[in-house]
C-alpha cells in the first residue's frame, strides 16, 4: 500500500534557457521511509567475523572485543548472532544462536587472544556458514567483518565469497582498524555483497563508535530490496548517475541504457535518506514546461507481507526566453554535484599516488574547498611529490566520501 516511503526530486534548473543545442541537466532523487514506518524493527541475523592475528595485539584488540560485548548486550532475543575469529586459521567462537545467554557470550568474546597471520577468506567462509544455518523469516543477514593487516594469497576467493554472499541475500560491512590493510579489497567485498565499502577505524579508542554505528544502521532497516528507476523520453540521454546519500558513490555506466537509468538501492534505513544524482542531456526545446524523466521506486516490506509495491514521480522543467528566470540554480542540487565532482577528482588523485607514488591531477579551488585543511594538505604534500602515509591516504578516502553527509556549505 502506498505512504511506506517517499520519492522526491528536484532539479538543478527548474528553468533552462531555449537555446540551439542540448544541455547538461542536473536531478537529485531521494527515497527515504515515511514515520509510518519508524516502529519497524526486523530481527538480525548478525556474523561479527574478526581478525585476532598477531598484529591486533595490545588496544586494537582489547577495543575490538568491548564494542564486540556492546553489540550483544543490546541485541534483542529474537536476533541471533555469530562470531568467528580468523588469522591464518579460523574458529567459530559463538555459533550462531538467538541472543538469550549474554553474559556467556560475554566470556566467550573474553577469551579471544592474538595470534597467527591473516587469511581473511577462512573467516569470511566459517561467518556465511554461521549466517546460513537458520531460515531466520524477514531477518537482515549481515556479517561485520573486521580486519587490520592484508589477507594473504587469497584476494580472489575473498571477492568471490562476497558474490556469493549477495547470491544468499547477506551483505558484507567491512571495518578497516589501523593503516595497513587493504582498502581496496575491503571496499570491493563490501560493493560486491550489496554492503557498503569499508569503515575505518582510524584508532582502537574509536572501535566502540564504529560498531554502535554498524549496529544501529542494521536496527533501522526498514524497507527492502529497493529499485530506482528513471525512465527517459525520446530527446533525453543518461549521461552519469552517483548515489550521493548516504555516501558519495559512482555507479558506473552499468546502470545506464538509452532509455532507463536502473539503479538497486538495497535497504532503506530509517532517518537516512538515499540520493542519487542523475546527469542527463536533453536536446533542445520550445519555450514551455516538459517531462524529462519518471522515476519509479520498487520495495518490499516484507515484515508487513508487501512485496514489490512501487511510487512515482514525474520530473518536468520548463524552457523559456526569460534569462532571468533561466540564470536561477538550485544551490542544495549543485552543491552535491560540486561534491561529487570533487569525491571523483580526489579518487583520482588517490589512484594515481596508490599507482604510482605521484599524482598528475591537480585539484582547482573549487574542489578543494570543500574538503577539510587535514585532507587538503595530504593532497598538496603529495602534489608537491612527498610522500604521505598509508594512514592519510585512508583517511581521505574515507572523509571524501561521505563530504555529502555535510551540507552546511550551501553555494550561495
Amino acid at each position: 500500500m502506498p505512504g511506506e516511503v517517499t520519492l522526491t526530486h528536484q532539479v538543478g534548473k527548474e528553468y533552462m534557457p531555449v537555446t540551439g543545442g542540448s544541455q547538461l541537466a542536473y536531478v537529485l532523487l531521494e527515497a527515504q521511509p515515511t514515520e509510518m514506518m519508524a516502529q519497524v524493527r526486523m530481527p538480525l541475523n548478525f556474523a561479527l567475523v574478526l581478525d585476532h592475528s598477531g598484529s591486533m595485539k595490545g588496544a586494537k584488540l582489547k577495543n575490538v572485543k568491548e564494542a564486540v560485548k556492546m553489540v550483544i548486550d543490546r541485541l534483542e532475543p529474537t536476533d541471533y548472532v555469530s562470531v568467528v575469529i580468523f588469522d591464518d586459521t579460523s574458529q567459530v567462537i559463538i555459533p550462531s544462536m538467538p541472543a538469550n545467554d549474554k553474559p556467556g557470550m560475554k566470556a566467550a568474546i573474553d577469551q579471544i587472544r592474538d595470534a597467527g597471520g591473516t587469511t581473511m577468506s577462512l573467516g569470511m567462509i566459517q561467518g556465511l556458514n554461521e549466517l546460513r544455518r537458520w531460515n531466520i523469516p524477514h531477518a537482515i543477514n549481515r556479517m561485520i567483518l573486521l580486519t587490520d593487516g592484508v589477507t594473504y594469497g587469497d584476494s580472489e576467493r575473498c571477492r568471490q565469497l562476497a558474490r556469493d554472499a549477495a547470491a544468499a541475500g547477506i551483505a558484507i560491512y567491512p571495518l578497516g582498524i589501523g593503516s595497513d590493510w587493504d582498502e581496496d579489497l575491503l571496499d570491493t567485498v563490501g560493493q560486491l555483497s550489496g554492503g557498503m565499502p569499508a569503515e575505518f577505524i582510524r584508532n582502537a579508542s574509536d572501535a566502540l563508535t564504529i560498531f554502535q554505528q554498524q549496529l544501529q544502521s542494521a536496527v533501522d532497516v526498514a524497507v527492502r530490496n529497493t529499485t530506482l528507476i528513471m525512465r527517459l523520453p525520446v530527446g533525453v540521454t543518461p549521461k552519469k548517475a552517483v548515489k550521493v546519500l548516504p555516501i558519495i558513490s559512482d555507479l558506473g555506466q552499468s546502470v545506464l541504457s538509452d532509455r532507463q537509468i536502473v539503479i538497486p538501492l538495497g535497504d532503506l534505513e530509517k532517518d537516512k535518506p538515499q540520493s542519487v544524482l542523475v546527469e542527463l542531456m536533453i536536446d533542445p526545446r520550445p519555450a514551455g514546461l516538459f517531462r524529462i524523466g519518471q522515476a519509479e521506486l520498487s520495495y518490499d516490506v516484507p515484515i508487513a507481507g508487501l512485496v514489490s509495491e512501487s511510487i512515482r514521480d514525474d520530473i518536468k522543467v520548463t524552457f523559456t526566453q526569460d534569462a532571468n528566470q533561466a540564470a536561477a540554480v538550485n544551490a542544495t542540487v549543485m552543491n552535491f554535484a560540486e561534491k561529487a565532482n570533487a569525491h571523483r577528482l580526489v579518487t583520482r588523485v588517490l589512484d594515481e599516488y596508490k599507482r604510482t607514488g605521484k599524482a598528475t591531477t591537480r585539484l582547482a579551488p573549487n574542489v578543494t574547498r570543500v574538503l577539510d585543511e587535514e585532507t587538503q594538505a595530504a593532497l598538496d604534500q603529495i602534489n608537491q611529490g612527498q610522500q604521505i602515509s598509508q594512514e592519510q591516504v585512508k583517511s581521505i578516502g574515507n572523509k571524501t566520501r561521505k563530504l555529502t553527509q555535510r551540507l552546511d556549505d550551501i553555494l550561495p
